[in-house]
């Protein structure tokens, strides 16, 4: 309905015919290009995995579906995640900004809550990440063995007049391997020596 100076709201379906709808795919081509000159060096992925168990974290987990961002979109400084030492290793802490993501993806990719080709929903025991690696032009022997695993810290934000999402990842434990692979490995959780310390008993009088 419109009111007497005829501005009205958007009819249904109408925005997916947008100019700025129909610039995504020039603006994509666009950051290829970038990426393809060697300026975008980490590479982003959206992965899904199922545990054996009845609840995420509870047997053994595989993956089901890992899906690369495309074109390569700009990962920010990584010298943002920390690492920080604990009782039984270290700890990776912080977060990554991950920018110029196309805008012909949808919320719903993005948060996890679609897995392409298999469900609408994500039922449980499905389990969701981000991982952020860097690309070949390192591979050689003193390269990394782990794939860093990311959760996003909060909804995704469509700029519309920059053609591009924005999204803010914090870094996790739980790394998978260079195979692609999740480690399956065992959490360690931190004791307190003196959780574990008995006192010895005394000696029998004779």
């Amino acid at each position: 309905m419109s009111d007497r100076h005829g501005i009205r709201p958007p009819r249904p379906g109408e925005m997916r015919n947008s100019l700025a709808a129909k610039l995504v795919r020039v603006v994509d081509r666009a950051r290829q290009l970038d990426a393809r000159v060697g300026n975008r060096p980490y590479r982003v992925f959206l992965v899904w995995t199922k545990f054996t168990g009845e609840e995420r974290g509870e047997g053994t987990e595989a993956v089901v579906c890992r899906q690369e961002i495309l074109p390569v979109p700009v990962v920010s400084d990584l010298t943002s995640v920390a690492l920080s030492p604990f009782g039984a290793g270290i700890v990776p802490l912080g977060s990554v900004r991950v920018t110029e993501i196309s805008a012909g993806y949808s919320l719903g990719f993005l948060t996890g809550k679609v897995v392409p080709g298999k469900e609408d929903q994500v039922p449980q025991p499905y389990d969701f990440f981000y991982e952020v690696v860097e690309d070949d032009r390192h591979d050689c022997c003193d390269s990394p063995q782990v794939r860093p695993r990311y959760r996003l810290m909060a909804t995704p934000f469509l700029d519309a007049p920059n053609q591009q999402w924005k999204i803010m990842l914090e870094r996790t434990s739980g790394e998978t391997g260079n195979d692609g692979k999740p480690l399956n490995t065992p959490v360690v959780v931190p004791t307190s020596p003196w959780d574990t310390r008995q006192i010895q008993q005394p000696p029998e009088d004779d």
